[in-house]
This record gives structure tokens, sequence and C-alpha cells, in this order.
């Protein structure tokens, strides 16, 4: 499998390239020699990130676009400048928006299908890769009892009507978010196969992320990361429990960041869908590895959860492939990644 859709050397734009997974893949594509924008909300809160990577990776490494909104038409118009290549991670967190169902589904869409349709009349990117989510495969299909097999032909669209029918609440911005996600990938789908820009277009599906993150800036909350470290830290409470009762599966940023650079580069994998999805977990499982590898913590007690269910994608084996070519090594441990998650708090 060859990696040479794009040259070494060339301008990736990188959106979400503050956070958890953006700021892996932007740092992922300067260790490869690629030159990398980043965009984000804020020129202001990227400027210590920005600094650690032209400082790490050289002056004309990196740099930063600020788009205020992903939504608006032509925002990226000016970012896209020289681009050969697109991975849009940025996604709608605004929780506000979430509630109100139909603004969340215009807004995610729009944030995808402007970039899509401003890389399309660039002219010169050749390969766009889209983060989704393994929630537009399986969301709201895991239950306690209930065992399940589930491959990327798979879509949870009834996602989208329960939203729309949920009263406002936590429920309703939970099931808003995975509505928003299986509109927004089933939207720049039908974009790439209807109008065939000139580009390669993928899309990536994350379970769980967990493991170290690239940003050095403080006080940022990098979702599951931080959350992890909140119950590391004697959390019970902590807002990863939403999300682990019952768990599915896991993956560390730095292998979702090769999966997401390697569909970016790579000649023949085109028009896909790929999981990023490592090792089946539960929580009591990450509390036992912490319990082994720091013997004098005071880690929290296990939590009384029924049996999960067996949840089986049985079409992974094609990322697991594409990575062992790309990084010449097979998925992080899952002992690895929970341990590399907490270091920074140690």
């Amino acid at each position: 499998m060859t990696f040479n859709r794009i040259p070494a050397g060339s301008w990736v734009l990188v959106t979400g390239a503050t956070g958890l997974q953006g700021s892996v893949v932007t740092e992922l594509l300067l260790q490869k020699g690629f030159r990398v924008r980043g965009v984000g909300r804020s020129a202001t809160k990227a400027a210590q990130l920005t600094e650690h990577f032209k400082t790490k990776y050289g002056a004309n490494s990196f740099e930063f676009a600020e788009v205020a909104d992903f939504a608006v038409s032509a925002a990226f118009d000016t970012a896209l400048r020289g681009i050969a290549g697109v991975v849009h991670v940025a996604t709608e967190t605004n929780f506000d928006i979430l509630g109100e169902t139909e603004t969340a589904l215009a807004a995610a869409s729009a944030a995808v299908l402007g970039l899509m349709k401003a890389s399309a009349a660039a002219g010169t990117v050749k390969s766009f890769v889209l983060t989704s989510s393994a929630i537009t495969v399986v969301g709201g299909a895991i239950q306690y009892g209930k065992d399940g097999e589930f491959s990327t032909e798979d879509w949870q669209d009834h996602l989208i009507p329960l939203a729309k029918s949920l009263p406002p609440g936590a429920a309703k911005n939970g099931v808003g978010y995975g509505a928003t996600k299986v509109h927004a990938e089933r939207e720049a789908f039908k974009f790439w196969n209807e109008t065939k820009p000139g580009y390669a277009f993928n899309v990536v599906l994350p379970v769980s992320i967990f493991g170290p993150v690239s940003n050095p800036t403080k006080g940022i909350v990098y979702s599951t990361h931080t959350w992890l470290n909140d119950l590391f830290l004697g959390n019970r409470e902590s807002t990863l429990m939403q999300f682990l009762n019952p768990a599915v599966a896991m993956v560390d940023t730095r292998d979702c960041a090769a999966i997401h650079v390697a569909a970016l580069l790579s000649t023949e994998v085109n028009g896909e869908r790929l999981w990023a999805s490592a090792h089946p977990f539960t929580a009591n499982q990450i509390l036992a590895v912490w319990r082994k590898a720091f013997p004098d913590r005071n880690i929290v007690a296990d939590f009384d959860f029924p049996v999960h269910p067996k949840i089986v994608f049985t079409d992974v084996d094609k990322s697991t492939k594409l990575l062992k070519e790309f990084s010449n090594k097979d998925w992080y441990s899952f002992e690895e990644t929970v341990i590399a998650n907490v270091e920074t708090v140690l």
C-alpha cells in the first residue's frame, strides 16, 4: 500500500487543531514532513500551541487560521489557499445548540458541506478526511444483556427523529449529538457522490478516544482525555461515566491520528468509512490497570454495572491492516493508552 497521494512538504489544513484529536493529527503530520495550517475559533487560545509546534518542527511548519463560525458561507476561502489535503476533525459540542435539534442539524451539515464545497472550489485539494463517530453506527443500539455485531454498512438514522421528539434536557442533548453526526456524514457522502469533486474522500469513525494530547496549553477540557483524568483523580461522577455505562471500545489518540493520516495519504483508500477502534473495555478494567501501575495511589472503587454486552465490529480488520501498513505497528495496547492518558496528572 502506498501513501503518497499528497507529497511530503505540502500544506494540510486541520480543523480543531487545538483539541484532543486535532492536535495529535497535526503533530503526526508534522512528524511526517508536512506543513499544517490549523483552524479553530480562537487564535488567542492557539498561541501556545502555535509556538510549541514552530519551536519543535520549524518556523515554517505550522500556522493558525481563525475561523469564528465554521457554518458561515465562504468561511474557509482564505484558509484553503495552497492547501493539498484537509482533515476536518472539529465538531459541534455546543449543547445549547444541540437542544434545538433543527438548528443543530443545520449547523452540523453546514460546517461540513461548507468546507467540502470550498475545498472543491480551491482546486488544490487532493484528499479530504472527515472525523465522524462510531455513534453513527452504534448510537442507541448498545444495551446491557444484548450482544451485537456491527459494520461500517450500518447507520443509526433513527437518532434524527428521536432527537426531534425528545423534550429538552440531557437525554435530548446526547441523542442530538448522535443525530448531528449521522446527518452531517450522510450529507457529506451525498455531496461527494453527487458532485464528484476532485479529491479523495474518507470518513473515520472513532470510538472512545484516550491517550496523550499534543497541545501543551493548560486549562482546556480535552473531552475524553480530561474526563478520564478526572476519574483517575477520584471523581466517580466524571462526565466520562455517561459514556461508559455500558462502554463499547476505545482507541489511542496516536492510533486514531494514524488512521486519519493514512486515509489522507493512501492511494488505495477512497470513499470509505474506517473504524478507529482498538479494544473493547469496561470502566472497571481501566481501574484495574491503574491499580497495578500505581499501587500507592487510591483508585476509586469498582462500579456495580451489569455484565457488559459483547460488541463486535465485523470489518475493523480493514482499519487494522491500514494502521499496520502505515505505522508498521499494531494498535497501542489498552494498558499503554490508559496509563499514557494520566501521565500529565501524576
